[in-house]
């Protein structure tokens, strides 16, 4: 059985104006942006996609919007919102219209705070209700719920539809007994851009990635030399963005991402209320930080 969803995906950002309206000039020009580049797949309404700040049709309207401005060049991957409780959310993927999507990208529900076992309940539910791929993401800052190896390898045996894993969580202790566990066709994606190589040369099949909105072609090459082995040379090819990378979320996410791709004249800089745009200080130390990365055109940057 092949793998899905390996080498780099692009965790989309969501482009508003400064009133806090759908930028969908901003968006056209980031999909093509990403979708002409070498990225291996695209993910739509994640956490980086500001997506619990939109309300359903907003939602309905970024994904139609998205599928057509890519025009079927990658996969598209879509945030699924769990929370509501277990009935809820599988009623609701009843309800989705998952035409023209490849995959779905779920998390435990945020704020209650579900056990172990609640969480495997929930997935084989989401599973057997799923029509597509479903993407499991362990994402701790933001459900407040660590998903342990056991828990994950539980999911990854027992829900078909469940074929891979974002893990933004950098215990590389927990990530190899992770890849020992979960069957050979699972595919296992950091969530996290630093620890991305470090994660493949375990076992990792690829990222999810925040920067790659940015430089996309950079990452998918770098993905695509740590997947055939030569680690090294991936790290490598990253060192001109480690200044970058290493700012790029010092006032949250996707704030520092925002900032960047306005600096380099994909969209503005504005996220939706309650989070802001970068500060002046933030964006002068980003537009530094972005002095060090090798420059090309943008679209061209590889």
């Amino acid at each position: 059985m092949t793998k899905r969803f390996t080498g780099l995906g692009v965790a989309l950002i969501t482009p508003f104006n400064a009133e806090g309206a759908l930028d969908f000039p901003g968006l056209e020009r980031m999909v093509h942006h990403v979708s002409g580049s070498k990225a291996h797949f695209l993910v739509v309404l994640g956490s980086t996609g500001e997506a619990q700040l939109m309300d359903a049709e907003e939602k309905r309207r970024v994904l139609d919007f998205v599928q057509e401005v890519n025009g079927g060049r990658l996969p598209i991957v879509a945030g699924f919102d769990a929370g509501g409780g277990t009935a809820s959310a599988v009623q609701r993927l009843h309800q989705m219209d998952t035409t023209g999507l490849d995959g779905l990208l779920i998390s435990p529900p945020p704020y209650i705070k579900p056990g172990q076992a609640g969480v495997v309940d929930m997935f084989q539910a989401l599973s057997a209700a799923s029509p597509l791929p479903i993407i499991l993401y362990n994402v701790p800052s933001r459900t407040g719920v660590h998903l342990t190896p056991e828990t994950i390898i539980d999911i990854a045996q027992s829900c078909g539809q469940v074929v891979a894993l974002k893990q933004a969580w950098d215990d590389m202790i927990e990530f190899r007994a992770i890849r020992a566990g979960v069957p050979e066709a699972f595919t296992l994606l950091s969530g996290d851009d630093v620890n991305a190589i470090p994660m493949m040369s375990i076992g990792g099949d690829g990222l999810v990635s925040v920067i790659g909105n940015a430089y996309p072609n950079r990452w998918a090459e770098a993905m695509d030399l740590a997947m055939f082995g030569s680690v090294k040379e991936a790290e490598a090819s990253l060192l001109d963005q480690r200044t970058l990378l290493e700012a790029l979320f010092n006032e949250g996410n996707p704030t520092g991402i925002k900032a960047v791709c306005d600096l380099l004249g994909l969209c503005g800089p504005s996220p939706r209320k309650p989070l802001m745009p970068a500060s002046k200080a933030y964006r002068d130390t980003l537009y530094s930080a972005m002095a060090s990365v090798d420059a090309r055109p943008v679209g061209t940057e590889s």
